[in-house]
């Protein structure tokens, strides 16, 4: 059974392999660079497992700088933004049509745009946001917001991966962060692996690495 017609997907971060559908994960970056790193490979594993992805951007990465990043790492961008198999928006356009919604009707847009995926023929939506457009007096709801699509998502074929950027957060917002999402993944030396706690942040731990996952 391949990846793609089980309950798995290939990650595209060096170092984990597959990652189960319904997962919920986020991961910390301290510049630029290290934002495009994550989410350029992650997208084209998703895009070449015939995934449907959305792609929310943000400050430091908006879109047009997005699609320039990925063109960079895969010949295909251009044709899968064609296809709509990519999409790639800015964060005020995205959330401008649910400003108005409250949390769990915007993880209703999420489980929505899955079934619309599925319909086309997709195996499966993948996505992901950068949150450095949050306020702090925002801070509270956006984290029951994320626990709320980590509920949701559970059985779904959807994979998500969160980015913050890690000079915004502090130790107790590391924790909040951690605990609302299924898992951290991080970038210690070469390889990606998971961190299990705020306190792992950073620091190796081979013995959580998806690396090698298969059913």
């Amino acid at each position: 059974m391949t990846a793609a017609s089980s309950h798995f997907t290939h990650c595209g971060l060096p170092g984990i392999d597959l990652i189960p559908f319904g997962m919920h994960a986020c991961h910390f970056y301290k510049d630029r660079g290290q934002l495009v790193a994550a989410l350029a490979p992650y997208f084209v594993a998703g895009l070449n497992a015939n995934e449907r992805c959305l792609w929310i951007t943000a400050p430091p990465l908006p879109a047009d700088e997005a699609v320039e990043a990925l063109r960079a790492a895969w010949d295909g961008a251009d044709e899968a933004i064609r296809t709509g198999a990519l999409r790639v928006t800015d964060y005020d356009a995205w959330y401008a049509n649910a400003q108005e919604l409250k949390g769990l009707d915007v993880v209703r847009l999420w489980l929505d745009e899955e079934e619309q995926a599925l319909a086309d023929g997709y195996n499966g939506l993948r996505i992901t946001g950068n949150v450095t457009f949050l306020k702090p007096d925002e801070w509270a709801t956006f984290v029951e917001y994320e626990q709320a699509v980590t509920d949701a998502f559970h059985g779904r074929r959807i994979v998500a991966l969160c980015s913050y950027l890690l000079p915004q957060c502090d130790e107790a917002q590391i924790g909040e962060i951690m605990r609302a999402h299924h898992c951290v993944l991080e970038q210690p030396g070469a390889e990606w692996q998971v961190a299990a706690s705020p306190e792992d942040v950073g620091r190796p731990r081979p013995d959580l690495a998806l690396k090698g996952t298969s059913r």
